[in-house]
């Protein structure tokens, strides 16, 4: 999965300087929330080539189409004398209060709902929501000129 994201990053990095960088991240918190789940369906399976394919998925769309375009999205956001400050505390802030967060939030909801994987596949959409609304109301970057 991370070999053939090591393709679509790029991909979909070149892609939102097409289409713009909104569009391209909000597809991919979409396309995050709609595998929540099918991913563990397909790993329920035991299955190992649906579970390649749900966590393949999962990595080279979902992950990848996010970020692809969030270098370039982020640092745009900002301008230059504030950029670096500005990308690294909210890039930052967010692994520490969602990406940190994240397996330990899942490892509980593992124990407490055991077998049931839905109450994760909900948390997954309720971070995906989370990351739409954000982008949907940020600034489209892609024809951003130089302040």
């Amino acid at each position: 999965a991370a070999a053939i994201e090591s393709f679509t990053i790029p991909a979909f990095g070149a892609l939102s300087d097409r289409v713009g960088r909104r569009p391209v991240y909000i597809f991919g918190a979409i396309f995050s929330a709609l595998m929540s789940f099918p991913l563990f369906m397909l790993l329920g399976t035991k299955n190992p080539h649906l579970g390649w394919i749900a966590i393949v998925l999962g990595l080279a769309v979902g992950h990848a189409a996010m970020y692809g375009p969030q270098a370039s999205f982020l640092s745009e956001l900002f301008g230059t004398k504030v950029r670096y400050s500005g990308v690294s505390l909210g890039y930052n802030l967010a692994s520490i209060f969602a990406g940190a967060l994240s397996p330990l939030i899942a490892t509980g909801l593992m124990a407490a709902y055991k077998p049931e994987t839905w109450p994760i596949s909900v948390y997954m959409i309720g971070l995906a929501l989370i990351t739409i609304v954000s982008v949907y109301f940020a600034t489209e970057t892609r024809t951003k000129t130089e302040t």
